[in-house]
């Protein structure tokens, strides 16, 4: 998608996202945020417990590929390096998970590891997504029985979640990678394609593999990654809490289920500038949340995807000197 597209559509988001500002008070919606006051730096907790899920649920994508010697801190550094760059690059997560492949192969993981975790965590991710947008259904259904239009649209994308997620194991199943090796000749790329047909197909093998052979880590790995949703509800619960306007677990769950649909639905704008922050809004209305709390709390999580974002980046940043230095130091050179 073009740049002047990306950068239309956010300026749609925003501009909404600043409608639901007006009409909410900005005074208000102010001193809300202030109320955090020392408190503030909790609202990071969450999201820091989300990182944890998912890189166990990432680790668990890897199978017995991970050496024992490589501690679940670096994955999770590695995670977050990976993830820096999905939440801030709008490559729909190709940039990201090619940085998590890169950066576990410098840790002594092979390229084909490091590739077939990246599909099938992402996979599976979606896949208990789709769980987590049903819960969230059923949660809205009950905080707001009269949004009509709320419950059609999350019922639309729940059903084209469930459509996406078949037609994923389906493809994986007969070998996504191999797939492109039949294109037409005369496809941009075809022949880069060809030049890596082993190592497409040793992906291949390794995802088919893994749904096949490792029920136990499959399982672990839906376990990571579902409870990485869950505990990310417990965001705007806790903000709200922090807010001294505290809601509900339904509709802490209504709220995150919608908000990830706009992240989703968003992923060529970078950031998801605009989207989050206008879903944010209009959820937290219609599932009866206080009127200065939506957008006062689509600023907070802002603020803290900047501050994930920004550390990510800088331990991105640290890899190559890092690993540089250690080289050096193997090589025998000063």
């Amino acid at each position: 998608m073009k740049f002047g597209i990306r950068l239309l559509i956010a300026g749609a988001g925003l501009a909404l996202f600043a409608w639901f500002v007006l009409r909410a008070g900005p005074a208000e919606i102010w001193h809300t945020a202030l109320g955090l006051g020392w408190r503030a730096p909790l609202a990071l907790v969450p999201y820091a417990l989300v990182y944890v899920a998912d890189t166990w649920g990432w680790r668990s994508a890897l199978g017995g590929a991970v050496p024992r010697r490589l501690a679940f801190l670096e994955l999770y550094r590695v995670r977050w390096c990976g993830e820096a760059v999905n939440n801030v690059v709008p490559s729909g997560t190709v940039g990201g998970e090619a940085i998590k492949v890169y950066l576990l192969q410098k840790r002594g993981i092979p390229p084909a590891d490091g590739a077939a975790a990246a599909v099938i965590g992402r996979t599976v991710q979606t896949l208990m997504q789709v769980g987590f947008i049903a819960v969230g259904t059923a949660a809205l259904l009950r905080v707001a029985p009269h949004a009509q239009a709320m419950h059609h649209a999350l019922a639309a994308v729940l059903m084209a979640g469930v459509a996406a997620v078949t037609g994923l194991f389906w493809l994986q199943a007969r070998g996504t990678f191999s797939l492109l090796l039949r294109l037409p000749a005369w496809f941009p790329g075809r022949m880069r394609l060809e030049a890596s047909r082993e190592h497409f197909r040793d992906i291949d093998q390794r995802i088919r593999d893994f749904y096949r052979r490792d029920a136990r880590h499959f399982l672990r790995c839906a376990a990571g990654y579902g409870g990485g949703w869950l505990l990310d509800s417990c965001d705007v619960w806790l903000v709200a809490w922090l807010l001294g306007t505290p809601i509900s677990w339904l509709q802490a769950l209504a709220v995150e289920s919608f908000i990830g649909i706009a992240k989703a639905l968003a992923m060529v704008v970078p950031g998801a500038l605009g989207a989050q922050e206008s879903g944010i809004a209009v959820v937290c209305h219609y599932a009866g949340l206080p009127v200065a709390v939506g957008p006062a709390y689509a600023l907070i999580r802002r603020g803290r995807d900047l501050v994930f974002a920004g550390i990510g980046w800088l331990l991105l940043y640290s890899e190559e000197g890092r690993f540089g230095l250690a080289g050096v130091s193997k090589a025998g050179l000063p």
